[in-house]
């Protein structure tokens, strides 16, 4: 189970439920059992996962040091939009001064879902259900900044990142424990997705894992901005079929409960990733890469953007 930072468990145990149901529009609609804490799944369209209130949110961010850390590069009146409408799919946009697109700081879809388990080897968690967050979507961004040969884009990347990522996955960690729900589950759509949960998530799938462990491995001297590319273009060849390695979406998750704890500590799961891990064999076809990185819509009018990042 992931540990938490005293800080954070601080933080957590301080808010109250009130705190983060309230609002000003909203306070009417709020009944004594969201109050005394009644987390059943039940729809409140004002609500983000029927819990989080827009007044609530900001309230958090601001005890999580989040404000405070926009506030030193500059932003601040800021603005948190809930949409719970769709009872599946819930979505919270956090701007600054404005609600547009060109104030936007950061995206969250989101929805609740059972997880059931299917291992690939004999395991007691086969056919269990598990109540996940599905991170569907997550985006942090600095729309006030331009990209630079020192920090060029990576794939899906509209602005540069705010580089806050890691205190977001420990409020969500926080969020799937106020919920009582078993963990957080994503897919990761891109390389450096993987990599940035990775400090938290690993993937169910042990060959999965153990093959996204290799990549990582073989990777790390080429840097994350030429690894991701290399993938996104399909410029990584896995030496011993030959072949052109095609990135896959598998589940990464983050338990906080403890009942798959032991999964991921047996000896079939490390087994499997070993095994995984020691068979593959990655590299950058770098004519190719070189080839196709000039070539890409968010290079070709900027060639400058890769003078520092693709040199050999």
């Amino acid at each position: 189970m992931v540990q938490q930072p005293k800080k954070y468990r601080r933080i957590y145990e301080n808010l109250t439920n009130f705190e983060l149901q309230r609002t000003s529009e909203a306070d009417k609609l709020i009944s004594s059992e969201d109050i005394l804490g009644d987390l059943r799944d039940k729809e409140r369209p004002h609500l983000f996962l029927n819990f989080y209130s827009e007044q609530g949110v900001m309230k958090a961010l601001e005890e999580y040091g989040i404000f405070n850390d926009l506030n030193k590069r500059g932003f601040h009146d800021f603005i948190v939009k809930i949409n719970a409408l769709d009872p599946y799919r819930h979505t919270l946009k956090a701007y600054f001064q404005k609600e547009d697109q060109d104030h936007l700081l950061g995206e969250l879809i989101v929805r609740k879902k059972y997880f059931i388990a299917k291992p690939i080897f004999s395991s007691s968690i086969a056919g269990q259900k598990f109540s996940m967050i599905v991170i569907e979507w997550l985006t942090l961004q600095d729309p006030t900044a331009q990209f630079t040969p020192h920090r060029p884009p990576l794939p899906g990347q509209i602005y540069p990142g705010l580089r806050i990522g890691r205190k977001i996955v420990g409020i969500f960690v926080n969020m799937s424990l106020r919920l009582k729900t078993d963990g957080l589950l994503n897919i990761p759509e891109y390389y450096h997705n993987a990599v940035f949960y990775s400090k938290h998530f690993r993937y169910v799938n042990p060959t999965s894992e153990g093959q996204f462990l290799a990549m990582q491995r073989d990777l790390r001297m080429a840097g994350l901005f030429k690894a991701t590319w290399a993938v996104e273009l399909n410029c990584v060849i896995e030496k011993n079929s030959g072949e052109t390695w095609k990135w896959f979406t598998d589940e990464q998750v983050l338990f906080v409960s403890e009942k798959m704890e032991k999964y991921f500590e047996s000896k079939e799961y490390d087994k499997k990733v070993q095994e995984a891990f020691n068979y593959h064999d990655f590299a950058i076809d770098e004519i190719r890469f070189h080839k196709l990185i000039r070539q890409h819509p968010s290079f070709k009018s900027v060639p400058e953007l890769l003078e520092e990042t693709t040199r050999v």
